[in-house]
Protein backbone atom coordinates (compact mmCIF):
# COMPACT_ATOMS: atom_id res chain seq x y z
CA UNK A 1 0.00 0.00 0.00
CA UNK A 2 1.38 2.98 -0.37
CA UNK A 3 0.59 5.01 2.65
CA UNK A 4 2.39 2.44 4.17
CA UNK A 5 5.67 2.75 1.92
CA UNK A 6 5.78 6.40 2.94
CA UNK A 7 5.61 4.91 7.05
CA UNK A 8 7.91 4.56 9.07
CA UNK A 9 9.29 0.78 9.38
CA UNK A 10 7.56 -0.74 12.03
CA UNK A 11 9.05 -2.72 14.86
CA UNK A 12 9.81 -6.55 14.02
CA UNK A 13 8.61 -8.97 16.20
CA UNK A 14 9.08 -12.71 16.82
CA UNK A 15 6.66 -14.75 15.45
CA UNK A 16 7.85 -18.40 15.78
CA UNK A 17 6.20 -20.20 18.81
CA UNK A 18 7.59 -23.16 20.36
CA UNK A 19 6.40 -26.45 19.93
CA UNK A 20 5.77 -27.13 23.38
CA UNK A 21 3.64 -23.78 23.57
CA UNK A 22 1.65 -25.09 21.31
CA UNK A 23 1.11 -28.76 22.58
CA UNK A 24 0.61 -26.81 26.37
CA UNK A 25 -2.16 -24.72 24.60
CA UNK A 26 -3.77 -27.51 22.67
CA UNK A 27 -5.28 -30.60 24.64
CA UNK A 28 -4.26 -34.08 24.38
CA UNK A 29 -5.68 -35.82 21.18
CA UNK A 30 -6.52 -39.48 21.59
CA UNK A 31 -5.30 -41.12 18.76
CA UNK A 32 -8.32 -41.69 16.78
CA UNK A 33 -7.15 -40.23 13.47
CA UNK A 34 -3.87 -40.93 12.26
CA UNK A 35 -0.77 -39.69 13.12
CA UNK A 36 -0.25 -37.78 9.96
CA UNK A 37 -3.44 -36.33 10.24
CA UNK A 38 -2.91 -35.11 13.07
CA UNK A 39 0.26 -33.65 12.31
CA UNK A 40 -1.36 -31.57 8.95
CA UNK A 41 -4.05 -29.92 11.26
CA UNK A 42 -1.28 -28.76 13.52
CA UNK A 43 0.46 -27.32 10.87
CA UNK A 44 -2.94 -25.64 9.28
CA UNK A 45 -3.56 -24.16 12.47
CA UNK A 46 -0.17 -22.66 12.73
CA UNK A 47 -0.47 -20.89 9.62
CA UNK A 48 -4.09 -19.43 10.20
CA UNK A 49 -2.41 -17.86 13.31
CA UNK A 50 0.57 -16.63 11.62
CA UNK A 51 -1.24 -15.08 9.24
CA UNK A 52 -3.37 -13.45 11.37
CA UNK A 53 -0.47 -11.98 13.44
CA UNK A 54 0.37 -10.70 9.69
CA UNK A 55 -2.66 -8.82 9.10
CA UNK A 56 -2.58 -6.90 12.25
CA UNK A 57 1.20 -5.85 11.91
CA UNK A 58 0.19 -4.85 8.30
CA UNK A 59 -3.09 -2.81 9.55
CA UNK A 60 -1.15 -1.17 12.78
CA UNK A 61 1.29 0.01 10.04
CA UNK A 62 -0.73 1.39 7.98
CA UNK A 63 -2.91 3.60 10.38
CA UNK A 64 0.19 4.71 12.03
CA UNK A 65 1.66 5.96 8.27
CA UNK A 66 -1.65 7.82 7.35
CA UNK A 67 -1.70 9.42 10.78
CA UNK A 68 1.94 10.48 10.23
CA UNK A 69 0.99 11.99 6.40
CA UNK A 70 -2.03 13.98 7.48
CA UNK A 71 -0.13 15.63 10.77
CA UNK A 72 2.96 16.15 8.47
CA UNK A 73 0.33 17.99 5.47
CA UNK A 74 -1.47 19.78 8.35
CA UNK A 75 2.04 21.07 9.56
CA UNK A 76 3.20 21.88 5.86
CA UNK A 77 -0.07 23.78 5.26
CA UNK A 78 0.86 26.29 9.04
CA UNK A 79 3.81 26.86 8.16
CA UNK A 80 2.23 28.15 4.52
CA UNK A 81 -0.20 30.24 6.43
CA UNK A 82 2.00 31.91 8.44
CA UNK A 83 4.09 32.99 5.48
CA UNK A 84 1.16 34.19 2.90
CA UNK A 85 1.00 37.49 1.14
CA UNK A 86 -1.64 39.41 2.00
CA UNK A 87 -1.03 41.99 -1.26
CA UNK A 88 -3.93 42.47 -3.58
CA UNK A 89 -3.14 41.75 -7.26
CA UNK A 90 -4.27 44.99 -9.41
CA UNK A 91 -3.35 46.10 -12.78
CA UNK A 92 -2.23 49.51 -12.98
CA UNK A 93 -1.87 52.74 -15.73
CA UNK A 94 -0.21 55.56 -16.00
CA UNK A 95 -3.17 58.80 -15.91
CA UNK A 96 -2.66 60.76 -19.37
CA UNK A 97 -4.87 63.75 -21.31
CA UNK A 98 -7.79 63.36 -23.91
CA UNK A 99 -9.63 65.61 -26.19
CA UNK A 100 -12.91 66.21 -24.19
CA UNK A 101 -16.16 66.71 -25.97
CA UNK A 102 -19.32 67.54 -24.79
CA UNK A 103 -21.76 66.04 -27.29
CA UNK A 104 -25.63 65.74 -27.28
CA UNK A 105 -27.98 62.96 -29.05
CA UNK A 106 -31.04 64.54 -30.20
CA UNK A 107 -33.28 61.80 -32.07
CA UNK A 108 -35.70 62.87 -35.05
CA UNK A 109 -37.01 61.97 -38.09
CA UNK A 110 -35.73 62.76 -41.64
CA UNK A 111 -37.65 64.86 -43.82
CA UNK A 112 -37.52 65.65 -47.57
CA UNK A 113 -36.76 70.08 -48.42
CA UNK A 114 -39.64 69.88 -50.72
CA UNK A 115 -42.67 67.64 -51.27
CA UNK A 116 -44.41 68.50 -53.83
CA UNK A 117 -48.01 67.00 -55.40
CA UNK A 118 -48.38 68.10 -58.88
CA UNK A 119 -51.40 68.74 -60.21
CA UNK A 120 -52.77 69.88 -63.94
CA UNK A 121 -53.72 73.75 -64.02
CA UNK A 122 -56.10 72.69 -67.14
CA UNK A 123 -58.82 70.07 -67.32
CA UNK A 124 -58.35 67.15 -69.78
CA UNK A 125 -57.56 63.82 -70.81
CA UNK A 126 -54.03 62.59 -69.70
CA UNK A 127 -52.61 61.30 -73.11
CA UNK A 128 -48.75 60.60 -72.18
CA UNK A 129 -47.06 60.04 -68.78
CA UNK A 130 -43.70 59.26 -69.31
CA UNK A 131 -40.50 61.15 -69.82
CA UNK A 132 -39.15 62.16 -73.10
CA UNK A 133 -36.81 59.54 -73.48
CA UNK A 134 -40.04 56.85 -73.12
CA UNK A 135 -39.11 55.93 -69.51
CA UNK A 136 -42.64 55.77 -67.54
CA UNK A 137 -43.50 57.93 -64.71
CA UNK A 138 -43.51 56.03 -61.32
CA UNK A 139 -42.09 55.50 -58.11
CA UNK A 140 -38.70 55.50 -57.76
CA UNK A 141 -37.98 57.84 -61.26
CA UNK A 142 -35.69 60.49 -60.84
CA UNK A 143 -36.78 63.59 -62.64
CA UNK A 144 -34.94 66.77 -63.29
CA UNK A 145 -36.01 70.98 -62.62
CA UNK A 146 -38.18 71.20 -65.84
CA UNK A 147 -38.21 68.36 -67.45
CA UNK A 148 -41.43 67.22 -69.21
CA UNK A 149 -43.11 64.25 -67.04
CA UNK A 150 -47.15 64.49 -68.80
CA UNK A 151 -48.99 65.69 -71.46
CA UNK A 152 -52.47 66.17 -71.82
CA UNK A 153 -55.08 66.32 -75.01
CA UNK A 154 -54.05 69.50 -76.51
CA UNK A 155 -56.35 69.40 -79.25
CA UNK A 156 -59.55 72.05 -78.02
CA UNK A 157 -56.38 74.19 -76.41
CA UNK A 158 -54.95 74.36 -80.00
CA UNK A 159 -58.09 75.95 -81.11
CA UNK A 160 -58.75 78.38 -78.90
CA UNK A 161 -55.47 79.38 -79.82
CA UNK A 162 -56.10 79.86 -83.28
CA UNK A 163 -59.14 81.50 -82.66
CA UNK A 164 -57.18 84.39 -80.16
CA UNK A 165 -54.87 84.39 -82.78
CA UNK A 166 -57.60 85.50 -85.37
CA UNK A 167 -59.21 88.08 -83.23
CA UNK A 168 -55.89 89.70 -82.46
CA UNK A 169 -55.19 90.37 -85.71
CA UNK A 170 -58.80 91.71 -86.91
CA UNK A 171 -58.17 94.10 -83.85
CA UNK A 172 -55.07 95.01 -84.99
CA UNK A 173 -56.48 96.44 -87.98
CA UNK A 174 -59.26 97.87 -86.56
CA UNK A 175 -56.44 99.86 -84.79
CA UNK A 176 -54.35 100.79 -87.96
CA UNK A 177 -58.22 101.98 -89.64
CA UNK A 178 -58.50 104.20 -86.62
CA UNK A 179 -55.24 105.50 -86.51
CA UNK A 180 -55.79 106.52 -90.18
CA UNK A 181 -59.08 108.39 -89.80
CA UNK A 182 -57.43 110.25 -87.08
CA UNK A 183 -54.24 111.41 -89.50
CA UNK A 184 -57.15 112.42 -91.97
CA UNK A 185 -59.45 114.30 -89.53
CA UNK A 186 -56.53 115.72 -88.38
CA UNK A 187 -54.92 116.94 -92.01
CA UNK A 188 -58.47 118.16 -92.98
CA UNK A 189 -58.55 120.42 -89.39
CA UNK A 190 -55.22 121.66 -90.39
CA UNK A 191 -56.79 123.08 -93.59
CA UNK A 192 -59.80 124.59 -91.57
CA UNK A 193 -57.57 126.54 -89.11
CA UNK A 194 -55.61 128.01 -91.90
CA UNK A 195 -59.10 128.71 -93.82
CA UNK A 196 -60.35 130.28 -90.81
CA UNK A 197 -57.33 132.36 -90.93
CA UNK A 198 -57.83 133.73 -93.90
CA UNK A 199 -61.59 134.35 -93.77
CA UNK A 200 -60.61 136.46 -90.49
CA UNK A 201 -58.34 138.62 -92.14
CA UNK A 202 -60.48 139.35 -94.71
CA UNK A 203 -62.95 140.30 -92.18
CA UNK A 204 -60.94 142.34 -90.74
CA UNK A 205 -59.98 144.19 -94.07
CA UNK A 206 -63.61 144.67 -94.90
CA UNK A 207 -64.41 146.23 -91.74
CA UNK A 208 -61.76 148.96 -91.98
CA UNK A 209 -62.68 149.05 -95.19
CA UNK A 210 -66.67 149.79 -94.18
CA UNK A 211 -65.72 152.40 -91.23
CA UNK A 212 -63.64 154.45 -93.88
CA UNK A 213 -66.41 154.49 -95.97
CA UNK A 214 -69.14 155.38 -93.64
CA UNK A 215 -66.67 158.47 -92.12
CA UNK A 216 -65.91 159.59 -96.13
CA UNK A 217 -70.08 159.73 -96.58
CA UNK A 218 -70.71 161.84 -92.77
CA UNK A 219 -68.41 164.21 -94.00
CA UNK A 220 -70.04 164.33 -97.78
CA UNK A 221 -66.83 162.98 -99.07
CA UNK A 222 -68.45 159.80 -100.32
CA UNK A 223 -71.61 158.44 -101.80
CA UNK A 224 -74.04 156.42 -99.97
CA UNK A 225 -73.59 153.56 -102.77
CA UNK A 226 -69.75 153.33 -102.08
CA UNK A 227 -71.10 152.77 -98.27
CA UNK A 228 -73.38 150.19 -99.03
CA UNK A 229 -70.71 148.03 -100.98
CA UNK A 230 -68.84 148.14 -98.32
CA UNK A 231 -71.22 147.09 -95.99
CA UNK A 232 -72.35 144.10 -98.73
CA UNK A 233 -68.42 143.27 -98.43
CA UNK A 234 -68.24 143.09 -94.72
CA UNK A 235 -71.22 140.96 -94.31
CA UNK A 236 -69.72 138.52 -97.27
CA UNK A 237 -66.26 138.33 -95.22
CA UNK A 238 -67.99 137.85 -91.71
CA UNK A 239 -70.47 135.19 -93.36
CA UNK A 240 -66.68 133.53 -94.63
CA UNK A 241 -64.93 133.81 -91.37
CA UNK A 242 -68.18 131.94 -89.25
CA UNK A 243 -68.24 129.52 -91.91
CA UNK A 244 -64.39 128.68 -91.71
CA UNK A 245 -65.06 128.97 -87.71
CA UNK A 246 -67.97 126.02 -87.82
CA UNK A 247 -65.48 123.93 -90.50
CA UNK A 248 -62.73 124.46 -87.66
CA UNK A 249 -65.16 122.98 -84.93
CA UNK A 250 -66.25 120.38 -86.99
CA UNK A 251 -62.61 119.13 -87.49
CA UNK A 252 -62.07 119.17 -84.00
CA UNK A 253 -65.31 117.20 -83.18
CA UNK A 254 -64.17 114.50 -85.74
CA UNK A 255 -60.62 114.26 -84.69
CA UNK A 256 -62.25 114.16 -81.31
CA UNK A 257 -64.51 110.85 -82.84
CA UNK A 258 -61.14 109.68 -84.06
CA UNK A 259 -59.26 109.62 -80.93
CA UNK A 260 -62.34 107.48 -79.24
CA UNK A 261 -62.45 105.27 -81.48
CA UNK A 262 -58.80 104.74 -81.55
CA UNK A 263 -59.29 104.13 -77.72
CA UNK A 264 -61.52 101.90 -78.50
CA UNK A 265 -59.85 99.93 -81.11
CA UNK A 266 -56.93 99.82 -78.43
CA UNK A 267 -58.80 98.28 -75.84
CA UNK A 268 -60.37 95.28 -78.66
CA UNK A 269 -56.88 94.81 -79.40
CA UNK A 270 -55.44 94.99 -75.64
CA UNK A 271 -58.08 92.05 -74.99
CA UNK A 272 -57.79 89.71 -77.73
CA UNK A 273 -53.71 90.07 -76.97
CA UNK A 274 -55.08 88.93 -73.62
CA UNK A 275 -57.28 85.96 -74.90
CA UNK A 276 -54.02 85.03 -76.91
CA UNK A 277 -51.76 85.03 -74.06
CA UNK A 278 -54.56 83.02 -71.80
CA UNK A 279 -54.71 80.39 -74.81
CA UNK A 280 -51.04 79.98 -75.01
CA UNK A 281 -50.64 79.55 -71.38
CA UNK A 282 -53.48 76.83 -71.76
CA UNK A 283 -51.85 75.31 -74.46
CA UNK A 284 -48.87 75.66 -72.43
CA UNK A 285 -50.10 73.66 -69.63
CA UNK A 286 -51.29 70.40 -71.30
CA UNK A 287 -47.39 69.77 -71.10
CA UNK A 288 -46.51 69.10 -67.09
CA UNK A 289 -43.15 69.84 -66.63
CA UNK A 290 -41.35 68.95 -62.89
CA UNK A 291 -40.80 72.22 -60.94
CA UNK A 292 -37.52 70.81 -59.11
CA UNK A 293 -35.52 67.24 -59.17
CA UNK A 294 -36.30 64.82 -56.87
CA UNK A 295 -37.84 61.54 -56.79
CA UNK A 296 -41.32 60.55 -57.82
CA UNK A 297 -42.52 59.44 -54.54
CA UNK A 298 -46.22 58.39 -55.49
CA UNK A 299 -48.09 57.62 -58.86
CA UNK A 300 -51.56 58.70 -58.29
CA UNK A 301 -53.34 58.40 -62.22
CA UNK A 302 -52.56 56.17 -65.26
CA UNK A 303 -52.56 57.90 -69.52
CA UNK A 304 -56.71 57.82 -70.02
CA UNK A 305 -57.68 59.52 -67.50
CA UNK A 306 -59.58 62.46 -67.16
CA UNK A 307 -57.95 65.31 -65.09
CA UNK A 308 -59.54 68.76 -63.48
CA UNK A 309 -57.22 71.35 -62.46
CA UNK A 310 -57.54 69.66 -58.73
CA UNK A 311 -56.39 65.86 -59.81
CA UNK A 312 -53.16 64.89 -58.59
CA UNK A 313 -51.13 63.36 -61.19
CA UNK A 314 -47.45 62.48 -58.96
CA UNK A 315 -45.74 63.68 -55.80
CA UNK A 316 -42.48 64.24 -56.37
CA UNK A 317 -39.84 64.81 -53.31
CA UNK A 318 -36.66 66.82 -53.16
CA UNK A 319 -34.08 64.22 -51.68
CA UNK A 320 -30.42 66.01 -53.01
CA UNK A 321 -30.78 67.66 -49.16
CA UNK A 322 -32.91 65.93 -46.67
CA UNK A 323 -33.40 67.83 -43.11
CA UNK A 324 -34.34 66.41 -39.49
CA UNK A 325 -35.56 69.14 -36.95
CA UNK A 326 -34.98 67.93 -33.34
CA UNK A 327 -35.94 69.80 -30.01
CA UNK A 328 -33.38 71.27 -28.70
CA UNK A 329 -33.61 72.27 -24.64
CA UNK A 330 -33.42 76.51 -24.40
CA UNK A 331 -30.19 75.92 -21.87
CA UNK A 332 -28.09 74.42 -24.53
CA UNK A 333 -29.20 76.59 -27.51
CA UNK A 334 -26.75 79.96 -26.78
CA UNK A 335 -24.04 77.12 -28.30
CA UNK A 336 -25.80 75.67 -30.97
CA UNK A 337 -24.73 78.37 -33.73
CA UNK A 338 -26.53 78.02 -37.25
CA UNK A 339 -23.61 77.03 -39.89
CA UNK A 340 -20.71 76.47 -37.60
CA UNK A 341 -22.05 73.96 -34.87
CA UNK A 342 -20.88 70.44 -36.07
CA UNK A 343 -22.88 67.46 -35.86
CA UNK A 344 -23.25 63.80 -37.48
CA UNK A 345 -26.18 61.93 -38.12
CA UNK A 346 -26.51 58.22 -37.67
CA UNK A 347 -29.42 55.86 -38.68
CA UNK A 348 -29.95 52.14 -38.07
CA UNK A 349 -30.62 51.93 -41.70
CA UNK A 350 -27.31 52.22 -42.39
CA UNK A 351 -25.44 50.99 -39.37
CA UNK A 352 -21.60 52.27 -38.68
CA UNK A 353 -22.18 55.17 -40.82
CA UNK A 354 -21.42 58.63 -39.78
CA UNK A 355 -22.64 60.96 -42.00
CA UNK A 356 -21.37 64.99 -41.22
CA UNK A 357 -24.88 67.61 -41.18
CA UNK A 358 -25.10 71.33 -40.00
CA UNK A 359 -26.88 73.72 -38.37
CA UNK A 360 -28.97 75.47 -40.79
CA UNK A 361 -31.51 77.37 -38.33
CA UNK A 362 -32.82 77.62 -35.32
CA UNK A 363 -36.39 78.51 -35.22
CA UNK A 364 -37.91 81.23 -33.39
CA UNK A 365 -40.26 79.68 -31.08
CA UNK A 366 -40.17 78.19 -28.30
CA UNK A 367 -42.58 75.43 -26.61
CA UNK A 368 -44.12 76.45 -23.27
CA UNK A 369 -44.30 72.84 -22.05
CA UNK A 370 -41.66 71.44 -23.21
CA UNK A 371 -39.11 74.52 -23.04
CA UNK A 372 -37.51 73.27 -26.18
CA UNK A 373 -37.01 74.85 -29.72
CA UNK A 374 -36.91 73.40 -32.91
CA UNK A 375 -33.48 73.03 -34.71
CA UNK A 376 -32.90 72.56 -38.43
CA UNK A 377 -30.37 70.24 -39.50
CA UNK A 378 -29.85 69.42 -43.15
CA UNK A 379 -27.37 66.71 -45.05
CA UNK A 380 -26.29 66.33 -48.26
CA UNK A 381 -27.91 62.78 -49.96
CA UNK A 382 -25.97 60.33 -51.01
CA UNK A 383 -26.72 58.33 -54.50
CA UNK A 384 -26.04 54.47 -54.23
CA UNK A 385 -24.50 53.42 -57.51
CA UNK A 386 -25.81 50.16 -57.21
CA UNK A 387 -29.45 50.79 -57.22
CA UNK A 388 -29.58 54.42 -58.29
CA UNK A 389 -31.46 55.62 -55.51
CA UNK A 390 -30.67 57.90 -52.36
CA UNK A 391 -29.37 56.49 -48.79
CA UNK A 392 -31.03 58.56 -46.75
CA UNK A 393 -34.84 58.54 -47.33
CA UNK A 394 -37.35 60.93 -45.66
CA UNK A 395 -39.97 59.00 -43.38
CA UNK A 396 -36.19 57.34 -41.40
CA UNK A 397 -35.19 57.00 -37.95
CA UNK A 398 -32.41 59.73 -36.96
CA UNK A 399 -30.44 60.46 -34.45
CA UNK A 400 -28.05 63.75 -34.34
CA UNK A 401 -24.96 64.07 -32.37
CA UNK A 402 -24.36 67.58 -31.62
CA UNK A 403 -20.90 68.60 -30.87
CA UNK A 404 -21.56 71.69 -28.03
CA UNK A 405 -17.81 71.85 -26.49
CA UNK A 406 -14.65 70.62 -27.40
CA UNK A 407 -11.40 70.56 -25.01
CA UNK A 408 -7.78 69.64 -25.49
CA UNK A 409 -5.53 68.23 -23.11
CA UNK A 410 -8.08 67.29 -20.53
CA UNK A 411 -7.09 65.02 -17.57
CA UNK A 412 -9.43 61.92 -18.23
CA UNK A 413 -9.74 58.10 -16.92
CA UNK A 414 -12.23 55.57 -17.92
CA UNK A 415 -15.50 56.14 -16.72
CA UNK A 416 -15.54 52.72 -14.32
CA UNK A 417 -12.57 53.60 -12.18
CA UNK A 418 -13.75 55.93 -9.84
CA UNK A 419 -15.11 54.39 -6.55
CA UNK A 420 -18.52 55.10 -5.44
CA UNK A 421 -17.49 56.06 -1.10
CA UNK A 422 -20.95 58.03 -0.11
CA UNK A 423 -20.86 61.65 -1.70
CA UNK A 424 -17.00 61.20 -2.50
CA UNK A 425 -15.26 59.15 -6.20
CA UNK A 426 -12.52 57.60 -4.86
CA UNK A 427 -9.79 56.57 -7.40
CA UNK A 428 -6.35 54.67 -5.56
CA UNK A 429 -2.95 56.13 -6.38
CA UNK A 430 -0.37 54.08 -6.49
CA UNK A 431 2.62 54.65 -4.07
CA UNK A 432 5.44 52.18 -4.25
CA UNK A 433 3.93 48.76 -3.02
CA UNK A 434 0.94 50.74 -1.40
CA UNK A 435 -2.01 52.94 -2.44
CA UNK A 436 -3.49 55.83 -1.37
CA UNK A 437 -7.64 56.44 -1.73
CA UNK A 438 -7.44 60.09 -3.50
CA UNK A 439 -11.05 61.80 -3.60
CA UNK A 440 -11.06 63.29 -6.92
CA UNK A 441 -13.71 65.70 -8.47
CA UNK A 442 -15.59 64.59 -11.97
CA UNK A 443 -16.31 66.70 -15.04
CA UNK A 444 -17.93 66.01 -18.41
CA UNK A 445 -17.99 62.24 -19.30
CA UNK A 446 -17.45 61.45 -22.98
CA UNK A 447 -17.50 57.80 -24.92
CA UNK A 448 -16.17 55.90 -21.90
CA UNK A 449 -13.88 58.51 -20.39
CA UNK A 450 -14.28 61.32 -17.37
CA UNK A 451 -13.11 64.51 -17.03
CA UNK A 452 -10.80 64.86 -13.86
CA UNK A 453 -11.19 68.58 -12.59
CA UNK A 454 -9.23 67.87 -9.33
CA UNK A 455 -7.55 64.98 -7.24
CA UNK A 456 -5.43 63.64 -10.39
CA UNK A 457 -2.43 65.12 -12.57
CA UNK A 458 -0.93 63.45 -15.84
CA UNK A 459 1.60 60.79 -14.86
CA UNK A 460 0.06 59.44 -11.76
CA UNK A 461 0.19 56.03 -11.77
CA UNK A 462 -3.51 54.70 -10.78
CA UNK A 463 -5.26 50.78 -10.13
CA UNK A 464 -7.24 50.24 -13.29
CA UNK A 465 -8.69 46.73 -12.24
CA UNK A 466 -8.89 45.40 -8.73
CA UNK A 467 -9.88 48.85 -7.08
CA UNK A 468 -12.81 47.65 -5.57
CA UNK A 469 -10.73 45.01 -3.31
CA UNK A 470 -8.32 47.87 -2.16
CA UNK A 471 -8.95 50.22 1.11
CA UNK A 472 -6.79 53.24 1.48
CA UNK A 473 -2.92 51.74 2.34
CA UNK A 474 -3.61 48.39 1.10
CA UNK A 475 -0.68 46.76 0.02
CA UNK A 476 -0.67 45.91 -4.19
CA UNK A 477 1.19 43.39 -6.58
CA UNK A 478 1.24 44.97 -10.01
CA UNK A 479 0.58 41.89 -12.75
CA UNK A 480 0.56 43.93 -15.53
CA UNK A 481 0.70 47.79 -16.23
CA UNK A 482 -1.58 49.73 -18.95
CA UNK A 483 -0.30 52.08 -21.24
Amino acid sequence: MAGARQCAPAEKRNTEIPLQDVQRHVPAIKPIMPEKTIKQLKTNKLTLILTLILMAAILGGAGYGAKWFINRQQEQAKASQSKRDDSVTVSTALVATANIKTILTFNGDIEAMQTVRLQPKVAGRLMKLELEDGTPVEEGVVVQQGQLIAKLDDREYLAQLDSAKAHLASAEAARAVAKANLEEEKAKYSSNLAATESAQANYEDKEREQKRMAGLVAGNAGTQQSLDQANTALAQAKAKLDQAKADEAGSLAKIASAEAAIQQTEASYAQAQASLETAELNFAETRIYSPMRGVVSDKLVDPGVMLSSSTPIVTIVSMATVKVVVAVPVNHLSRVVPGKTHATLTTPALPGREIDCVVEKIYPTVDTVTRTAQVEFRVKNEMDEASKTFLLRPGMYASVAVLLEERNDVVAIDLSLPVRNLDKSLVFVCEGDTVRAVPVKLGTTFRGLVEVLEGLKPGDEIVVQGQHRLTDGSKIRRVQQEK
